[in-house]
C-alpha cells in the first residue's frame, strides 16, 4: 500500500515535467495508444509480482526499474513505433522419450532416457533408480533436435540417431560422454528409422529419405554405406535376423519387407506387398528371436532365409527390458505428455516415483490463435500442448494436453464461444470452452474433449473455418503415403461429419475462407500428398465450394507458364469482400486478388523480401491487410493494391499470428512475441 502511494505521488511529479511524444509501446498495457493514468492503476495492481507485461526492464519482477521506465513514459501519446516484444516460451516439453536399462561407468545399474526437444539439442538422461539422482547430456552437433532411433547395445554404449543433423551419437557409460560418431550418410540420411545390432556388434541403421541401409562398426570406427533399399519409398526400418541377413520394412506408400544379404549385397521380397489405407503390415522380433511380417489382410510370416514363410500362429512378443534385479520402469505423467515424474517398480510391488528436474530449453510453437474470450492461444509442436496468453495481465500459461494426438494443433477457429482444434496425427477434432474449467478427455463433461476423426484419411488439418452453416469445416493433407486430401466437417449441432474425398484428385485441400456474399467457401490445395509420396500433380488450384449444393462451384489457378503454383497457402476474404491470398511455387512467391463475382485473378502482387508463411494473412482494424513472410511484417491497402513493410525482423519469422488490440503476434521457435503497429 505504501509503495503504491509513492509510485502515485511520483507519477504526478514526473507528469509535470513529461513532453508528448510517441507512447512506449510496453509501457501502453491498455493499447489505447497513450501512457496514462489506466496503464498506472494496471502497472500499480501488478506492482511486486512477475507479470511479463508489466516487467519492463525483464528482470523477473515488476519494481522500481519498471516503474522509472514507466514514469519517462507516462503522459505520452501517439501511434508507437513498431518494434518486437519477446513475451515468453510458453512450453518447455520433450519428445521422443525412450527409457533403457542400463549400467553406469561402476557397473552400477542406471535408466538412460533419451529426450527431444526444439530449442536446443537432444539430451540424454543418466538416472539413479534408487535416489533419483541424474546426469544430463547434451548432444554436441547442430540440428540434432530429435532421438528417432535408439538402441542399448550388448556392449552397454547407448547408440542414437539424430534428427534432422542424420549423426550418430553414442553415450558411453566409460567415459561418461555422449560422443558423435559422424554423419550416418551424407546427404542421404537425415531422419534415422531404426537401428539393431548384429552378432558383431556392429549396428544397422535405416534412414528417411533415401529408405537407405547403413553399418556402423564400432571396432574400426567407420561407416559402410549399402544406398537404397527401396526405388520408390523414403523409410527403412531395419531388423538383424538370426542369419546375419538384414530384414527392411520399408514404408510408407507400399509398406514391404526386403532382405539383403550383406555378403552378396542382394535384395530379397519377404512377404506381401501392401498399400497405405488398404491394411497393415509391420516387422517384429519375437521371443523366440525370429522376425516375422505381421499383415491385417494377408496373414503373418517368418522371415527365413531370403522369403516369407507363411505362419499359423505367432510367438509371443519380446519381452520388456528390466534393470538387473528385475524392476521396470516407466514415466507416469506419460500419458499427459508432461515426462518429468519416473516410476520405478520392483518385482515384488513396491514403487519409487522421482521428480526429474531436467533443464528443458523449449518446445517450438506451431499456430497461434484468438480465442473466443479474446485472449491468445497457441500450439507447441511435439508434443502437442494448448497455451494461452492474456495480454492484460501477462499471464502466459501451459494448459497441457487438449487432444489424442501428440504432435500438434494445425488451426484452430472459434464458433458459439467455444475455441476448435483441429490437431495432427489424424486430423482429431477437439472442442474447448475457455468458460469452463480446463480438464483434458473424451468423455461429455470434459473439457477439452478429443471429439475424434474427421474420416480415415486427414491428417494434417492445415485449415479451420466455422461459420457455413453453423459447422467447423477441415482442410488436410492426407496420411503417410497417401494422396488426395479432403475436405471435411463436423457439425457441433448433430454431431455429423461427412469427407469429401479426392475432391482434387491427388492434390490436397490447405486453406479455407469463407465468402459470405456468395455462400461459398474458397479452398486453397496443395499438390503435396502425405508424408513419404511425391506429388501427382503439377499444380496447385483454388476452387469455389457451394457448401449447400455441396459442388464445386468454380476451379482454376494462376497461370505462371513454366512456374506452376504448388500451394494456396494464406487465404483472406478482405474489408471489401474480395479474395486475398499468397501463391508459392518454383520462382513464384505472390500476393493475388480474387474477385469472387467475377471469378477472375485481378491483380498480383510482389511480396517484400522472404517466404510467404502459412496463414500469413489477417484483416487490421484500421482497413487495411496485414500479411508475413519469413522476415517480415506487410500491409496491404486494398484501395490501391499498395504494399508496404511494416517491420522487419532480424531474427525471421517462423509463426504467423492473429491482431489483437494494438499488436500483432507470432512466433520465432519457442518464443512467443508481439509487435505493436497500431
Amino acid at each position: 500500500m505504501i509503495a503504491r502511494t509513492i509510485l502515485i505521488v511520483v507519477v504526478l511529479l514526473c507528469t509535470a515535467t513529461t513532453l508528448c511524444s510517441d507512447a512506449t509501446p510496453e509501457a501502453d498495457f491498455n493499447g489505447d495508444n497513450a501512457v496514462d493514468f489506466q496503464d498506472f492503476i494496471l502497472f500499480a495492481k501488478a506492482f511486486g509480482s512477475g507479470q511479463a507485461l508489466y516487467d519492463l526492464d525483464r528482470d523477473g519482477t515488476v519494481g522500481f526499474g519498471d516503474f522509472l521506465l514507466f514514469a519517462r513514459s507516462f503522459g505520452r501519446t501517439g501511434a508507437p513505433v513498431p518494434q518486437v516484444r519477446d513475451i515468453g516460451i510458453p512450453v518447455r516439453s520433450v519428445n521422443w522419450v525412450r527409457l533403457h536399462p542400463g549400467l553406469d561407468n561402476e557397473n552400477r545399474p542406471r535408466v538412460y532416457v533419451t529426450m527431444g526437444q526444439q530449442a536446443d539439442n537432444l539430451f540424454v538422461l543418466q538416472v539413479d533408480p534408487e535416489t533419483g539422482a541424474f546426469h544430463q547430456f547434451v548432444s554436441p552437433v547442430p540440428k540434432s533436435n530429435y532421438p528417432t532411433a535408439t538402441l542399448m547395445s550388448r556392449s552397454g554404449r547407448l547408440y542414437i540417431g539424430s534428427a534432422y543433423a542424420g549423426h550418430l551419437l553414442c553415450f558411453d557409460p566409460r567415459l561418461n560422454a555422449l560422443l558423435d560418431l559422424g554423419a550416418i550418410n551424407p546427404g542421404g540420411a537425415t531422419f534415422p528409422c531404426r537401428m539393431d545390432e548384429d552378432q558383431a556388434g556392429r549396428i544397422w541403421i535405416g534412414s528417411y529419405p533415401g529408405a537407405d541401409l547403413t553399418v556402423f562398426d564400432p571396432k574400426t570406427g567407420e561407416f559402410t554405406r549399402y544406398g537404397r533399399m527401396s526405388s520408390v519409398d523414403k523409410y527403412n526400418y531395419p531388423l538383424v535376423a538370426p542369419d546375419g541377413k538384414i530384414a527392411c520394412l520399408i514404408r510408407q506408400t507400399r509398406p514391404h519387407v526386403v532382405v539383403f544379404d550383406p555378403s552378396t549385397q542382394e535384395r530379397f521380397l519377404a512377404g506381401p506387398i501392401t498399400f497405405k489405407g488398404q491394411g497393415s503390415l509391420k516387422l517384429e522380433r519375437r521371443r523366440d528371436g525370429n522376425l516375422y511380417v505381421i499383415t491385417s489382410d494377408y496373414g503373418n510370416f517368418l522371415v527365413s532365409g531370403n522369403e516369407g514363410i507363411a505362419v499359423a500362429t505367432l510367438p509371443g512378443k519380446m519381452p520388456r527390458p528390466t534393470l538387473p534385479d528385475g524392476s521396470t520402469f516407466t514415466f507416469s505423467d506419460g500419458t499427459e505428455q508432461i515426462y518429468r515424474t519416473l516410476s520405478v517398480r520392483r518385482p515384488f510391488g513396491s514403487v519409487r516415483t522421482f521428480e526429474l528436474d531436467y533443464e528443458a530449453s523449449g518446445t517450438d510453437i506451431f499456430y497461434i490463435h484468438t480465442g473466443p474470450d479474446g485472449l491468445i492461444y497457441g500450439s507447441s509442436i511435439l508434443p502437442l500442448h494448448l497455451f494461452r496468453f492474456n495480454p492484460l495481465s501477462g499471464e502466459l500459461v501451459d494448459l497441457g494436453k487438449c487432444s489424442r494426438s501428440a504432435g500438434e494443433a494445425y488451426s484452430m477457429a472459434n464458433l458459439n464461444g467455444k475455441l476448435y482444434i483441429s490437431s495432427y496425427p489424424a486430423a482429431r477434432i477437439s472442442v474447448y470452452d475457455p468458460a469452463l474449467p480446463y480438464q483434458y478427455g473424451t468423455g461429455p463433461e470434459d473439457n477439452p474433449r478429443d471429439l475424434g476423426r474427421l474420416d480415415d484419411i486427414s491428417y494434417r488439418p492445415r485449415s479451420t473455418l466455422t461459420g457455413p452453416m453453423g459447422r467447423v469445416w477441415v482442410a488436410s493433407v492426407p496420411d503417410y503415403g497417401r494422396w488426395g486430401g479432403p475436405l471435411a466437417y463436423y457439425d457441433p449441432a448433430t454431431g455429423e461429419r461427412k469427407s469429401y474425398k479426392r475432391i482434387v484428385g491427388d492434390a490436397s485441400c490447405y486453406t479455407l475462407a469463407h465468402l459470405e456474399s456468395q455462400k461459398l467457401i474458397a479452398v486453397g490445395t496443395t499438390i503435396s500428398g502425405g508424408s513419404g509420396t511425391d506429388p501427382k500433380v503439377s499444380e496447385a488450384t483454388l476452387f469455389l465450394w457451394d457448401y449447400h449444393a455441396e459442388e464445386k462451384a468454380w476451379e482454376g489457378t494462376i497461370q505462371r507458364g513454366s512456374a506452376p503454383a504448388s500451394v494456396f497457402n494464406a487465404l483472406l476474404t478482405g474489408p471489401d469482400g474480395m479474395l486475398y491470398g499468397t501463391v508459392r511455387g518454383r520462382g513464384l512467391e505472390e500476393l493475388f486478388v480474387f474477385d469472387p463475382d467475377t471469378r477472375t485473378f485481378t491483380h498480383r502482387l510482389p511480396l517484400p523480401s522472404g517466404r510467404p508463411l502459412d496463414l500469413g494473412m489477417q484483416n487490421g482494424p484500421d482497413g487495411k491487410i496485414y500479411g508475413f513472410t519469413t522476415t517480415l511484417i506487410y500491409s496491404l491497402e486494398p484501395s490501391t493494391r499498395q504494399i508496404e513493410e511494416v517491420l522487419r525482423v532480424d531474427d525471421g519469422i517462423r509463426i504467423a499470428g492473429p491482431i489483437l488490440g494494438n499488436e500483432i503476434y507470432f512466433a520465432t521457435g519457442a518464443m512467443l512475441r508481439s509487435a505493436t503497429i497500431f
